[in-house]
């Protein structure tokens, strides 16, 4: 098959660019807050080209309207992408997912089927049938090397956890190989950054938990530009002190804010929220590229980023938080 050039992604860069008037911009967002009513906050999203202006369904019901969302958004770049196995990086997560759900039912004996999730680049049905037959012929090797391991793993320990740990290193080994291979410093970059910012807040967690730095280096995630010896070797510093050593990831400042939030107010969620910026600015700079695959990828992780603050604003607005509150823990937007 020919390889993919840039300008192969003139047509879908072009129709990326037209509806990204449609996104979520500070201003609605601000909409969304201020609405006397959920219903309000609702409208802005329909106004933005979420749903079925015709089928609008009840507040209690946003997660479904969300949902809907998120599938259009990744239909809408499969319909438009010249090669779509390049975007399958962005779906693993969800595969992944699903295979956590669909082992943890099995080992547990719960029915967690309504955890599972529709936009894969594996069909659940076929996840289902793999797991059950013990067939891994239509996984990707990774999520196959993934379910192996587990399968050994997990009957001599029982713990959980471990089906987690697992499957997070082959997913994220399985999207930065991906990335490498498209050879786009924007996608690497990005995978990497994500990496980084997961282990940054795993090893604040696990600090907070009083857990060892070897339980540490069970979970850290290859792949990231931090490596697991900067980790290891100044686990027991401060925070402060560890900061230093971000900074050559510039990621110094990002840390000492999160973390010292953290510590005056015991909640993760401004850590969280500062990671996600960081992420989100990065991806801004897809705007700034004319055409190729990097607007592509920009808009699909720019949608995830706006339907993660819809689904913040309206689970607050339903639980009577205030609006302070939700401005709190909102994410920067795209547009």
């Amino acid at each position: 098959m020919a390889k993919i050039k840039d300008t192969d992604y003139l047509f879908s860069t072009a129709r990326v660019r037209s509806i990204e008037k449609y996104m979520l911009t500070h201003e609605k967002v601000e909409k969304m807050i201020d609405a006397k009513t959920t219903e309000d906050a609702l409208k802005v999203l329909y106004d933005s080209n979420y749903g079925d202006v015709n089928e609008q369904i009840s507040v209690n019901d946003y997660e479904k309207l969300l949902t809907q969302e998120h599938k259009k958004t990744y239909d809408f770049i499969m319909s438009i992408a010249p090669e779509l196995d390049n975007f399958n990086m962005f779906l693993y997560t969800y595969d992944y997912h699903n295979l956590k759900v669909i082992m943890k039912s099995e080992y547990l004996g719960i029915d967690s089927s309504d955890l599972l999730v529709n936009t894969g680049s594996i069909d659940i049905k076929k996840l289902n049938y793999a797991v059950k037959e013990r067939d891994f012929s239509g996984l990707t090797e990774n999520m196959a090397l993934a379910l192996k391991e587990i399968i050994e793993v997990f009957p001599k320990n029982k713990d959980p956890q471990v089906i987690d740990i697992i499957f997070d290193k082959y997913c994220y080994e399985e999207m930065l190989n991906s990335a490498k291979s498209l050879n786009s410093k924007f996608i690497e970059d990005y995978i990497r950054l994500q990496i980084d910012t997961i282990n940054l807040k795993t090893y604040v967690r696990l600090r907070k938990m009083n857990k060892s730095w070897d339980f540490f280096s069970k979970v850290y995630i290859k792949g990231g530009k931090i490596s697991e010896q900067i980790f290891i070797k100044n686990y027991d510093e401060t925070f402060e002190k560890f900061a230093d050593e971000l900074f050559a990831f510039d990621l110094r400042d990002e840390f000492i804010e999160g973390t010292e939030s953290l510590e005056e107010t015991g909640k993760f969620t401004a850590l969280e929220k500062i990671f996600d910026n960081k992420l989100l600015n990065h991806v801004k700079s897809a705007k700034y590229i004319s055409y190729g695959i990097e607007p592509l990828v920009g808009y699909l992780i720019a949608k995830d980023n706006e339907i993660k603050i819809a689904r913040i604003i309206l689970a607050g607005k339903i639980a009577g938080i205030s609006s302070e509150l939700i401005k709190e823990r909102l994410r920067e937007t795209y547009v």
